[in-house]
Parts: structure tokens; sequence; C-alpha cells
């Protein structure tokens, strides 16, 4: 096969040509929800440098990410009443107002408010675009398509801190940038049709048990745990590593740098090969590769070029993966299950961002500064044992796939894409 052929076969399913306009108007929907948070997030913390302790300013990060926890709890009997576009809709404009609020009341306790708010409305969009998506993916290209959704939100965590700078023409600007980007989305959503939540099959859908939908889906929920772990635990803690092994504030921005892009440059082709070989082959894979790389970091500190290409390499292995864990986790549950099951799935990213900075910082105290590189890398070498040694439960209704379980009642939900 030449090279030609093999290319269309690659760009091939890309996009569900059923709901083509719906999957590229959530794409570019949290491409700009994912700008204004990697904006909002560093700007926050950088206007209230000097104004509030240490403790206090991590304190409010923490906050925000309390936020998009809470919004957990109810999202899911929410989304069921009303429908997840509605669910995007009122989350969107909250979002908005919350971030617009941060200029007219210019005061820390207000702002500690307005950051939980924040990261409810955050909570549910993440919530809302990855069951919405995940309902319009074919089993067939799911990894592509759930990898094109995190290239989006890649480059706008990518894109987002880029526009710091613009805090110094006015300090007001990140925040009406952010806002902005809601009203964005906000006029991409509100066009969209019903879909899914408001049927008489989605309300009469049995409670699940916990205990089961970890057993169905051990791997895939698992992972957005590390993720988050990792992610908050390298943009919080690697500055602090590199000032005590003696590395210049420049390799520290061209590391982290290098390792968005690596994640950038590779989601699509390994999103393809889960789709070829399998996602949890490759999740274990990619997984591997990442407790080996982060294991020699701490090793090659003393070479800026080899720490760099590392990074890049980090980053194209295990940066990807989130992205490949909601497909698995589509494959795992089905689609009419997967607005239940991804509550835990953004639980658990919510709950790695929260506790990484911390359990690294600590280690790096214990064990010195390679303990946060050890801490990430035990994580993912715990993570390759639970997916190794997982066997998925037994069930009477599969869907679309041998590896599907089915937890709720064999009806499928009315499907108004």
């Amino acid at each position: 096969m030449g090279g030609g052929e093999q290319m269309m076969r690659f760009g091939t399913g890309v996009i569900p040509q059923k709901h083509a306009r719906t999957f590229v108007a959530l794409i570019f929907a949290a491409m700009a929800v994912t700008f204004s948070q990697g904006l909002m997030i560093p700007w926050m913390a950088s206007v209230e440098t000097g104004h509030i302790s240490p403790l206090m300013n991590s304190l409010s990060t923490s906050d925000t990410y309390a936020g998009l926890l809470v919004a957990m709890v109810f999202v899911g009997q929410l989304s069921r009443r009303i429908g997840l576009r509605r669910l995007l809709v009122w989350a969107l404009a909250t979002g908005a107002l919350s971030i617009c609020a941060f200029v007219v009341r210019d005061n820390v306790q207000w702002w500690l408010l307005f950051r939980f708010v924040f990261g409810l409305s955050l909570g549910v969009i993440h919530y809302g675009t990855q069951s919405w998506i995940g309902y319009l993916t074919t089993p067939e290209n799911r990894g592509k398509q759930m990898a094109l959704y995190g290239l989006a939100t890649g480059i706008g965590f990518a894109v987002g801190p880029m526009f710091l700078a613009t805090g110094k023409l006015a300090v007001w600007l990140p925040f009406i940038l952010s806002a902005s980007t809601f009203a964005i989305s906000l006029a991409l959503v509100v066009r969209l049709p019903c879909v899914l939540g408001n049927s008489k099959s989605a309300r009469s859908v049995r409670p699940i048990r916990v205990a089961r939908i970890y057993r169905a889906a051990l791997p895939a929920l698992a992972l957005p745990l590390v993720f988050g772990f990792m992610e908050s635990a390298l943009n919080g803690d690697l500055p602090l590593y590199a000032e005590q092994v003696h590395l210049s504030l420049g390799v520290v921005s061209l590391s982290l740098a290098l390792f968005v892009f690596g994640s950038l440059i590779f989601q699509l082709p390994l999103g393809y090969l889960g789709d070829r070989l399998g996602r949890r082959i490759v999740l274990i894979g990619c997984s591997t590769a990442g407790v080996v790389l982060f294991s020699l970091l701490p090793l090659v500190s003393e070479s800026n070029v080899t720490f760099v290409a590392l990074c890049f390499l980090v980053g194209a292995f295990v940066d990807t993966l989130f992205s490949l864990s909601l497909g698995f986790l589509g494959d795992l549950v089905g689609p009419d299950n997967l607005p239940i099951v991804n509550q835990f799935a953004v639980t658990n990213l919510g709950l790695g961002l929260m506790v990484g900075p911390m359990v690294c910082g600590l280690m790096m105290t214990w064990l010195g500064p390679a303990g946060m590189f050890w801490a990430i890398a035990f994580l993912y070498l715990l993570y390759v044992g639970i997916s190794l040694t997982w066997r998925p439960i037994a069930t009477n209704y599969p869907y679309e796939s041998d590896q599907c379980v089915t937890l709720n009642d064999p009806h499928r939900q009315e499907e108004m894409r």
C-alpha cells in the first residue's frame, strides 16, 4: 500500500459523517474553553501573588478543582433531566459570568467564591463535551475521534498561556478574552440539536453500584487519576525541581513547551494505533514507556539537551493518554452508560489534579528533587500492573463490541442528535 493510500486511510473516520456538524462544533467549543482555562488559572495566580500568602494561593488554586469535583455530585442526574445541550448552555453562561465577576469585584475573599463557581462550570463543561462526543464516536474509529478531541483541548491549553502578556496592557484584558471564548463556545452549542437525557429510557436507568462501575472499566477510570496527578505535578513542582538541581528557567520553559508539543504531534497517530491494535494495549505500552522515561529524567538533569529531549518523549507517550482512556471507556461501557461512568473519570481527573503537587512536594522533601519523577513513575507502574491483571466482567448485553459491558437496562436511549 502506497504512502498516499496510507495517509487517506489514516484520515478516514476522524470526523463521524452522520453527525459532523455537531462533532466539529463540540470540538471547537472544547478548544475554546480549554484556552480560557489555560489562560485564567495562571493569570489569577499571578494577579494574587504578592497580595496573599503562598498557602492562600495554593488554597485558591485548589478551590477551582474543588468546584470541579463538587460538580460531579449532581451533573449526571442533571444531564438526564435537562439534556446535554441545556446543561452545557447553562454551564457556559455561568462560566462566562463568573469570569466577568473577577473584573467587577477585586477582592480576594470574593475571588475564592468566583474560582469555585468557575471550577463548577469547568467540571460540567468537560463532562458534557466528553459525554456528548462519546455518543457521537463510532467503535471502529473511536480512537482517532477521541484523539481529535484531545488534540483540540491540548491546543487550547497550549495557546491560552501565550496570552498572559495581554495582562501587561490591562489587568482585566485576560479575563475579557477568557469570557469571550466562553461566549464563542456558547454560540456554537446553543445552535446544536437537543441530545439525550430527557427520553423515557434515560429516566428509567437503574442505579449502578460504584463497585460494578470500577469492575467494568477500571483501567479506563484509573488513567485519568494518574494523568491529572502528572499534569498538575509537572506544572506546579517542575520549577521547584529546576531550582534545586540548578536548571535554568529557560530550560524549564522549553521542557514544558516540548512536552505539550510532543502530545499534540502524537495524539492522532496513537489514536489510530488504538483503533488498529486495541486501546488497552496502547495504554499499557505508553504507560510502560512513561515509567522508563520518568525514571530516567532525574538521571539526565545535568544535560540540558537530553533532559529537554526526554520531556518531548514524555509528552508524546503519556500526555496523549487521557483522550485514549476516554475512547477505551466508551469501548467498555457503551454510549448509553457513558454519561454516568464519565462522572467517575472526571472526578478521578480532578482528584489527581488536586493531590499531584502536594504528594510530589512531599516526595521531594523526603527523597530529594528526584522524588517528584519517582512518584509519577510509580503511579504509572501501578497503572500498568492494574491494567495487566484486570479482567472485564461478563455481560449478557454487549454493545457494538465484545469488550463492552452494558450496566443499565438493555433498552437503548433515544438518540436525538
